[in-house]
């Protein structure tokens, strides 16, 4: 008989969820779970015991039975690491009693024992199908005859499924609602929720295979795994090891702990007062064979161990601790966290370009975070029009001889926005040997997430979910309460005694989606000039860069006879943006200006959107993008009239605008239609209302997301 390869098991790996201190025990049979499952879908694993944590009887006793990685099956063929395990179940409970059936892609949100609990009649198993057996109620004593031990080891899945459904009156049926796919979920009718369509898991098992988007009921799955954070809830614990850690004996070394006992084991090392420091033996790219099929378990690269290291850090905030990550070759990598050396602030750099846009959103962001910064400027140069992805992690896109210097020491945190800080930020990790955390900001830069620890970009970008993306209803901005009381006592002079109402005209310009000309801004100018006239007020005009020497003009001969006051971006004297926004009754903002359409939507202030006309370039990339962004979301139907798995031309679709060669069009009309919808802004044209309440700002949720990602108590 072949040796045991790493990984195997000779039986299921028994899990109990025992009664309840304080309750007494009801007397009746536990109730047994046999799970599919295999290492890569350690995070569903848990979640789906936590969940049953959530809604079990306490007087009982639940045997949850985890099948992975099971000795004695030929594999050939299975589309799963577990496919045929199901059809063992009788075996390895003695062809004796019940047992429920689960895949591992699934959530219980009623009491499985009521399932457990049904009447099997004559039936050798219950299933909503008889050709879907991914939830199952088993007589094992029957269903021992129809699935020997030998065939559920050597035959093929359908092989298996023509025994049980060759049986007349083998399978009953099964209540719809303990298992509802994906959009079969009924709020308070479905008792077990499966996640059926792969690329929209919301745990995300298989990034190398499919491009992950989001699940409409993925926020049920993430509660649980939060409220299983919170608990502090792991399936193994240093008293109770899987079976293969304890088959280790003595503790290994970390890159040879099973997969299942790492979670418990990384919490008890950075649980001490630190500071920590671990060294990690990294796979290749390739992974290292592990498992009965030599290929299961995910590879164990620096990367992957940084998200494991990441996650222990969240759990156990406070300690500083650094792993040194070897991989072949002696590359090395540093990952580190916790309170920085002597209780200090990390060091952070916040990488400014010449779109002021782009630095305030990532000064601004600086701020919210409350450290001290430094602030690199940075001059593209020619190469900077190439691609990111061409580019790569480097300096090559800059004009480094009138860039401010970039070197040691290097920056514990890096704070980027716009399309061209991105590959610096990228090259500064790789000069830290990986130690350099970055966060990107905005759809250009952050296209492509995996690259970044967070990426920060607007809903209405469209971008694809990551675990390491961050999505926002608008961009981050440095517009605060405190700002504008301030903005307010420094402008009073200036702007008090101009007539109220005070009607704010922030203008953009030309940009990708929108043009604007001479007759536009004459237009725009009259309709401000009629509401103020027929107010009685005053006019603060305030234009860009893009704006033009046309339409600027065209602007102020409209406004003609109006008290007005006038800037123009780089203009003589202190920009009076933020007195603007601090002395105004009424703001109007062209439609192009995502960034001031978010900061005058926090202000609490009637906000109108004046529209632009739309470019003819911008009308025809668009044709081509949601093209490739309709074609990346379509989920044709399988053989079940379920979304089958991502392929072919969905997934090309899909990896171009995950990887960032064709990004879903900034359309900002979706800006547009999500600050009407929340009442915060009207088209031009409507009377201004003034909104119920300003809406919190999600500076917060970013700095949250850091401090957690640096291993900081919050």
């Amino acid at each position: 008989m072949a040796s045991p390869r790493i990984g195997e098991r000779a039986a299921p790996e028994l899990v109990t969820l025992g009664v309840r201190p304080g309750h007494g025990s009801r007397g009746k049979l536990p109730v047994r779970i046999f799970l599919g499952t295999e290492p890569r879908q350690h995070r569903a694993e848990r979640v789906f015991v936590w969940s049953i944590e959530q809604v079990r009887d306490p007087g009982r006793v639940y045997e949850i039975f985890l099948m992975k990685g099971l000795r004695g099956f030929r594999r050939r063929g299975w589309t799963t690491g577990f496919s045929n395990y199901r059809c063992a179940i009788p075996h390895y409970a003695a062809a004796a009693g019940r047992a429920i059936y689960n895949d591992v892609d699934q959530i219980y949100l009623s009491d499985p024992a009521e399932l457990f609990d049904l009447d099997l009649g004559e039936h050798g198993y219950l299933a909503v199908a008889p050709n879907d057996n991914s939830v199952m109620l088993i007589d094992c004593e029957r269903m021992a005859k129809v699935w020997p031990f030998e065939a559920a080891c050597t035959e093929s899945k359908a092989a298996l499924l023509r025994r049980a459904t060759g049986v007349p009156g083998n399978c009953g049926p099964l209540e719809a609602g303990w298992n509802a796919r994906d959009g079969e979920y009924r709020e308070g009718r479905s008792h077990c929720l499966h996640y059926t369509n792969l690329h929209t898991q919301p745990w995300a098992p298989f990034p190398e295979r499919f491009v992950y988007q989001e699940h409409p009921q993925g926020s049920l799955w993430f509660d649980l795994e939060r409220s299983a954070d919170a608990a502090g809830f792991e399936i193994f614990t240093r008293e109770r090891p899987s079976s293969l850690y304890r088959a280790l004996g003595n503790e290994p070394p970390l890159d040879q702990v099973p997969i299942d006992d790492l979670p418990w084991l990384l919490d008890g090392k950075l649980a001490t007062a630190g500071p920590v420091h671990l060294e990690i033996a990294c796979d290749p790219p390739g992974g290292v064979p592990r498992g009965p099929d030599g290929g299961r378990d995910p590879a164990r690269t620096a990367n992957w161990w940084a998200e494991r290291l990441d996650a222990a850090a969240r759990r156990r905030p406070g300690t500083r601790w650094t792993a040194d990550l070897r991989g072949p070759g002696d590359v090395r990598r540093i990952r580190s966290g916790g309170p920085a050396p002597g209780g200090g602030s990390p060091r952070v750099w916040v990488l400014a370009d010449d779109r002021p846009g782009n630095t305030t959103q990532a000064v601004g962001f600086a701020e919210a975070l409350g450290w001290p910064f430094e602030r690199k400027r940075l001059v593209p140069g020619l190469l900077s029009r190439l691609h990111n992805r061409i580019l790569g992690a480097s300096l090559r896109g800059m004009d480094l001889a009138r860039s401010d210097p970039l070197e040691p020491p290097w920056p514990d945190l890096v704070i980027a926005a716009g399309r061209r800080t991105a590959p610096v930020s990228l090259a500064l990790r790789e000069a830290s040997a990986g130690a350099a955390r970055l966060v990107q900001l905005g759809r250009k830069g952050a296209d492509d997430a995996a690259l970044f620890d967070l990426a920060v970009t607007p809903a209405y970008t469209r971008l694809f979910p990551h675990p390491h993306r961050l999505v926002l209803d608008g961009p981050l901005h440095r517009v605060t309460p405190e700002r504008i009381a301030e903005a307010r006592v420094h402008w009073k002079e200036r702007f008090e005694t101009l007539p109220a109402p005070r009607i704010a005209l922030l203008v953009g310009g030309t940009s990708g989606q929108y043009r604007i000309d001479g007759a536009t801004a004459r237009r725009m100018g009259e309709a401000v000039a009629r509401r103020a006239r027929e107010a009685g007020g005053s006019v603060l005009v305030s234009t860009s860069r893009r704006t033009g020497d046309a339409p600027a003009h065209a602007l102020r001969t409209a406004l003609e006879g109006i008290p007005s006051h006038f800037y123009g971006a780089g203009g003589a004297g202190e920009n009076p943006y933020l007195g603007y926004l601090a002395w105004a009754d009424e703001l109007v903002v062209t439609a192009d200006s995502e960034s001031m359409l978010v900061e005058c939507g926090s202000l609490g202030k009637p906000l109108s959107i004046h529209p632009l006309p739309e470019r003819w370039s911008f009308r025809l990339l668009r044709f081509f993008r949601e093209a490739v962004l309709r074609r990346a979301r379509a989920q044709p139907l399988g053989q079940r009239e379920t979304g089958r798995p991502q392929q072919g031309l969905e997934l090309l679709c899909a990896r171009l605008i995950e990887r960032g060669w064709v990004r879903p069009t900034r359309d900002l009309s979706l800006l547009h239609a999500d600050l009407e919808r929340r009442g915060l802004a009207v088209a031009l044209g409507e009377p201004p209302r003034v909104p119920a309440e300003p809406p919190a700002s999600e500076n917060p949720r970013a700095v949250a997301r850091v401090r957690a990602m640096l291993g900081l108590v919050d």
